[in-house]
């Protein structure tokens, strides 16, 4: 049982609090003043949402306030009894952010996560939203909800309220199974079917005994091959000796022929070297080794007059080449540079002459001063002219007073004054365009004279850097004189010196050659005593090959001829095998790919075999599943109907005030569900013929009893605007059964409504709601009456 709720900022409630009883407890007021805001915030306190926000027609910032003020936050908090517990639940709402908490005789139980204050919720309410929202709570007019469903879609949404859609959902998974299933045990019985048509599987064995045959085979023929390579090893080897000695034979005969050429070589070389010494051949080689010291000598002595001679023209060179390069400065460049400067010199004093600085700068001082004067002239008409315009214009708009000196004006005065005054201006003017040329052409002429100044002191300036150019002159002329002489003895003494040096060098030639030749002659009498000593050593060494010739005598071609046959024959047959135990690899790497192929083709249909066993196996207990889901379906709505019609048919009598319809019922047909009703012509559907306060009353019992059956431990009921199309004797009655006989099926019931009749339905609390809506204003909740006071 529901005990209190507090609204708080919650849309047009500022802050409400909500006692309510056992019974009836209605809401009472005009449309508009906050009564299904009520029901709304209990419908959140309980599971985080509400009709309207559920179906997104509001979002859930627009149950904050907004008018008459904006608040930033909303709260909602509901007290309720459940076996002797009092729990209390508080929603709070900030834009972008909610907190929940769930308390259980003042100690917290959940919070502040709104989800899990809500998971907690449904399981001590034993009801979820889609539950509350259908079986308790009755929307706005929508109170004969059942019959609006379409025909058809009606066991699905009771399918869903009453939870049974997840048997259905169940069985559509195991049929979905089962077919999935299907479709893989006909897969694999035609994998079995083409397997078992496979003749490689049957002849597995036989197979198997190919291979093993051939790998035999390989096993001898390698044997074979082992010992033939062995031969061929041996017979390289002896191959290899043989060509070892064969080489050396060769080797030897070439060396022979070589040393024997040599040696002829040698003796002809020494024979021809004597026909050379014959013109010495009485002198000893004493002699010669004395007669060749004295030359050296003599060269020696010749050398070094030669290098004394060489430096001393040397010196003398040098000597020359500076005065020379003096000389050439002087008359390249020094004397005609002074020259050039003498008569730059000449010219620049002519200049100076004719124009004097001192001269220029006095007229230059002059003309400032004269056009000094003429421009404060200018400046003094130009003042005047300015001030006698001021005076003109002032006394142009002036009165008949004077604005200088306040003085009665008359016109005829006025025109005198101003015509002299304009005559002065001119006067001015005339002055002032007299000067202006005489001004321009004094600032050209100092222009002019300007010019002239710089250039004359640029001249002056020159002038006194090159005044001394004729005494240097005169100088450098009388050292030039001196240079031509000194030049000239150069010559004389370098002819001598170069004569000296050419006699010396010729006699020092050729006492070089005799020296060469003597040289030569000795070293030719060394060279033949060599060659003796070097054709000895070649006969020694002929010796020495002629015997170990005759080691190797018994070596014939023939051995090689031999050994290379037999060598070849054993190649051949090394390849023949290697070919062939390559062929039979081959053979068996293919069978052994066979093979495996067939044996993965066997193990797959052992493998099809047996998951063909466990796929029907599982098909068989899928298909009892699907079965047991349908009879439990068809079972829980035939014991949900006949629990719906039991309190249908014990709460008509009472609801409905009539005598010509005595008894109600909900039935399956064709599928689906139909409220029916009974009168005396039988059973009549109630959306087909029966008016529409016959409806809405057929529709209060189905919402009774859909609360009594579905959710029995709560026996609450909320019914919002149910007298919509109600006579007045229908509703009487209707107040009269929630006053007095719905209390003993339901322990709390929920009316909200603007009719004024269903107050003596209350048998709980009542409550009036107002709102001024013109001026946006607040719900103002006034409790008409107590259960004490009933």
């Amino acid at each position: 049982m529901i005990t209190k709720v507090k609204l708080k900022n919650w849309r047009s409630h500022l802050n409400t609090e909500l006692n309510l009883s056992e019974g009836t407890n209605c809401f009472v007021g005009a449309i508009g003043t906050g009564k299904t805001s009520i029901l709304d915030a209990i419908c959140f306190a309980f599971f985080g949402t509400f009709p309207q926000l559920q179906q997104r027609k509001v979002k859930l910032e627009d149950v904050i306030m907004k008018k008459p003020v904006k608040q930033d936050e909303a709260e909602v908090s509901v007290v309720f009894e459940i076996n002797n517990d009092e729990w209390s639940v508080k929603r709070i709402i900030r834009k972008g952010r909610t907190t929940a908490e769930l308390r259980k005789n003042g100690e917290l139980v959940e919070g502040p996560q709104p989800s899990r204050v809500t998971n907690e919720l449904e399981k001590v309410l034993k009801v979820n939203y889609e539950l509350f929202s259908r079986a308790i709570y009755s929307e706005q007019n929508q109170l004969d909800m059942f019959l609006t469903i379409p025909k058809g879609k009606r066991m699905k949404k009771i399918d869903e309220l009453l939870s049974i859609d997840k048997f259905e959902i169940a069985r559509a998974n195991t049929k979905s199974l089962i077919n999935k299933f299907r479709t893989s045990l006909n897969e694999r019985l035609k994998m079995v079917q083409n397997l078992e048509l496979d003749e490689n599987i049957k002849k597995l064995d036989s197979l198997k005994e190919e291979f093993f045959k051939l790998v035999k085979e390989r096993e001898k023929m390698a044997k074979e091959l082992t010992n033939i390579k062995k031969r061929k090893e041996k017979a390289e080897n002896r191959i290899a000796s043989l060509k070892e000695i064969q080489k050396r034979l060769q080797e030897i005969e070439e060396n022979v022929k070589k040393f024997t050429a040599l040696s002829e070589l040698v003796e002809k070389e020494i024979e021809k070297i004597k026909e050379e010494l014959v013109e010495v051949a009485e002198k000893t080689d004493e002699d010669l080794r004395r007669e060749l010291k004295e030359i050296e000598k003599k060269i020696s002595d010749l050398s070094s007059n030669l290098e004394k001679e060489k430096r001393e023209l040397e010196k003398l060179r040098e000597n020359y080449a500076k005065e020379d390069a003096l000389l050439n400065l002087l008359e390249k460049e020094k004397i005609p540079r002074l020259e050039e400067f003498v008569r730059e010199l000449e010219n620049i004093s002519s200049y100076l002459k004719k124009h004097p600085v001192k001269k220029i700068k006095s007229e230059i001082s002059k003309n400032k001063v004269l056009l000094e004067k003429k421009q404060i002239e200018v400046q003094r008409c130009s003042i005047k002219v300015t001030e006698l315009e001021d005076s003109v214009n002032s006394l142009s708009v002036a009165g008949s007073v004077c604005p200088v000196c306040d003085s009665k004006l008359t016109k005829r005065k006025k025109e005198k004054i101003l015509t002299k005054r304009k005559k002065e201006i001119e006067k001015f003017k005339r002055e002032i365009k007299k000067l202006k040329p005489e001004i321009e052409k004094l600032k050209e002429s100092l222009d002019e004279l300007e010019k002239k100044l710089e250039k004359s002191e640029n001249f002056q300036r020159r002038f006194e850097e090159i005044k001394d150019c004729k005494k240097e002159l005169k100088k450098l002329t009388e050292e030039h004189k001196k240079l031509k002489s000194s030049v000239r003895t150069y010559e004389t003494q370098r002819r001598m010196f170069e004569k000296n040096i050419s006699i010396l060098e010729n006699e020092l030639k050729e006492l070089k050659e005799k020296k060469e030749k003597l040289r030569e002659f000795l070293e030719k009498k060394e060279e033949v005593e060599e060659k003796l000593n070097l054709l000895k050593e070649y006969k020694q060494i002929l010796n020495s090959l002629n015997i170990e010739k005759e080691k190797f005598s018994s070596f014939s071609p023939s051995l090689l001829e031999e050994s290379d046959k037999e060598l070849k024959a054993l190649v051949g047959l090394e390849r023949e095998l290697e070919t062939r135990i390559e062929e039979i690899s081959k053979r068996l790497e293919d069978k052994q790919n066979f093979l495996n192929e067939v044996e993965n083709k066997k193990k797959m249909l052992e493998n099809y075999k047996l998951e063909i066993k466990k796929i029907e196996g599982i098909i068989e207990q899928l298909q009892l599943l699907e079965n047991a889901l349908i009879a439990t379906q068809e079972q829980l709505r035939k014991d949900f109907v006949l629990a719906v019609n039991q309190a249908m048919q014990t709460i008509w009598g009472d609801l409905y005030p009539y005598k010509d319809i005595y008894n109600i019922r909900l039935s399956i047909e064709s599928g689906d569900y139909v409220l029916q009703l009974q009168d005396s012509t039988g059973w009549i559907p109630a959306d087909g013929i029966a008016s529409g306060g016959e409806r809405s009353i057929a529709c209060l019992a189905l919402r009774i009893a859909f609360s009594l059956v579905l959710a029995p431990q709560l026996k609450w009921l909320v019914l919002d605007e149910p007298t919509h199309n109600l006579d007045n004797k229908a509703v009487e009655e209707l107040a009269n059964v929630l006053r007095e006989r719905i209390t003993n099926l339901v322990e709390q019931v929920f009316i909200i409504t603007h009719d004024p009749t269903l107050e003596s339905a209350v048998s709980g609390y009542l409550y009036r709601f107002e709102r001024d809506k013109e001026k946006d204003g607040f719900t103002r909740v006034k409790l008409v009456s107590t259960p004490d006071l009933l």
